[in-house]
């Protein structure tokens, strides 16, 4: 997770352990040897060497369902997904009983967006050993996935009740139960963040806050996570600075200049500099826990974040005519998790460049930014976000625009933040902040969702943010 924590939607289902034990007795020796010592490469991590000891071991002897097994798991790790699916239904045809393999399966079926044929695999699966956890907790994800959030919680109940305190597993059902709402059970459960082997927390020679009210001691706040997470829940510094006697949080360089406005806020350290010796500290998202929010009581008084006074920004030109100044984001981190489900084209975003009175103007930045060149929009779409050196200034720009119709990225949280009219285009399965089944936010009210119908389905989106913003004109 490396500091990113990652939703059951935006993470790879958990990666296959490939099989290691002595095959059948039946194989022949020399198949047999090569296969072990393919499976010794595959776990040191020598993906190459494992393959070609596979694919010698199936030479000597081509009914050898653990080495097709075993190579459809490489295959699904390099995110080459039919060869995988292919590996896996050969390993099948030869020994059809082996619910390791039909889990692997719908696995790899769930990552290429066939729900119901993974669906099927893990059912079948599941028939052959009713309690294996590892299939249980994949099926989990999978009705996560597909939005079924009450019984991917009972998936990764069952799975808990045979393997009990799998954190992975504890992990993911508390993501579900924050995206259907369920922040009672949802936030407590969210603590096991800090026991996944990609998330350690970090280490600080002063103890951690657990909430308690003391105005004579120093806090030091720390993000964790994303930009967009740090814009969301630093809504709650003004509500924990009454409780201590100085609070300090450190951020994202990116967001010092901006977060200096936060009232109660007495220092802002960006990240990487040396943190001030406090009483205590406590990570971000510990928060909403400790202020006890649930769906009813989300603090969302908009705007709480304001541009700081003496910032520069460039003003943007709007041609004559121009009734609405719309600016746009169309990708993403490339590096986050659910990136190629989050993020699409700016291609599809010039349908609204023919609406009359609309005037487009790229917030983007990034390698990104050069698809206005590539795809010849530089008549079309104004690049600004690459003027742009941080979110104080790009604060300041976005109140120049009358909406904002993104991605899911920082920019969205920062417009709710400020309080600006947003359409976010949302994946068929969202990050938990979201929620589901709505298409407003209680933690952004000047936001409006545009949900996928389907996965990776745009064209409907970008059909209903067309007439959206038509309304407006």
């Amino acid at each position: 997770m490396s500091n990113n924590a990652a939703s059951p939607a935006e993470a790879a289902a958990p990666a296959a352990k490939p099989a290691v034990q002595a095959p059948d007795p039946t194989v022949p020796e020399n198949a047999k040897q090569a296969f072990l010592a393919g499976a010794q490469r595959h776990q040191a991590g020598d993906n190459d060497g494992a393959i070609k000891l596979y694919l010698r071991a199936l030479e000597l002897y081509p009914a050898f369902a653990d080495a097709y097994n075993n190579i459809g798991v490489i295959l699904r790790a390099q995110e080459k997904l039919p060869a995988a699916a292919a590996c896996f239904r050969r390993s099948l045809s030869i020994r059809a009983d082996n619910s390791a393999v039909l889990s692997n399966l719908g696995n790899v079926l769930w990552q290429m967006l066939r729900f119901e044929e993974a669906a099927a695999a893990f059912k079948r699966a599941l028939e052959l050993e009713p309690t294996r956890p590892e299939t249980l907790h994949n099926l989990g994800l999978l009705l996560h996935s597909m939005g079924d959030y009450p019984r991917a919680v009972d998936c990764f109940e069952k799975s808990l009740a045979s393997k009990d305190g799998n954190v992975d597993v504890l992990w993911d059902r508390s993501l579900t139960r924050l995206v259907m709402g369920d922040f009672d059970r949802g936030w407590p459960e969210y603590e096991v963040r800090w026991r996944l082997k990609q998330n350690p927390p970090r280490r600080f020679p002063f103890p951690l806050w657990e909430g308690q009210e003391n105005r004579t001691v120093s806090l030091l706040v720390h993000h964790e996570q994303g930009l967009g997470d740090t814009i969301q829940f630093c809504r709650y510094l003004p509500m924990v600075a009454p409780r201590v006697g100085r609070l300090v949080f450190e951020c994202q360089a990116e967001l010092a200049r901006l977060m200096t406005c936060i009232p109660g806020v007495a220092e802002v350290i960006p990240s990487g500099r040396p943190t001030p010796a406090c009483d205590y500290h406590v990570p971000l998202l510990n928060l909403p826990r400790f202020l006890r929010t649930n769906f009813d009581n989300i603090p969302a008084e908009i705007p709480y974040l304001q541009p700081p006074p003496g910032i520069m920004t460039p003003t943007i030109h709007r041609p004559h005519g121009t009734k609405l100044a719309v600016g746009i984001v169309w990708a993403g981190k490339p590096s986050h998790n659910n990136d190629k489900n989050r993020s699409t084209t700016l291609e599809r975003f010039l349908c609204l460049a023919d609406l009359p009175g609309v005037a487009l103007y790229s917030l983007q930045k990034g390698l990104r930014t050069a698809d206005i060149q590539t795809l010849g929009a530089q008549a079309l779409v104004t690049d600004i976000g690459s003027r742009l050196s941080d979110f104080a200034e790009t604060a300041l720009l976005l109140a120049q625009l009358d909406l904002i119709v993104a991605v899911d990225t920082a920019v969205v949280h920062l417009a709710g933040a400020l309080g600006i009219p947003t359409f976010v285009v949302i994946p068929y399965t969202p990050d938990w902040r979201w929620l589901r089944g709505r298409d407003d936010t209680p933690w952004y009210p000047t936001l409006r969702l545009f949900r996928q119908p389907q996965p990776r389905e745009w064209d409907s989106v970008f059909d209903r943010v067309r007439s959206a913003v038509q309304a407006l004109l």
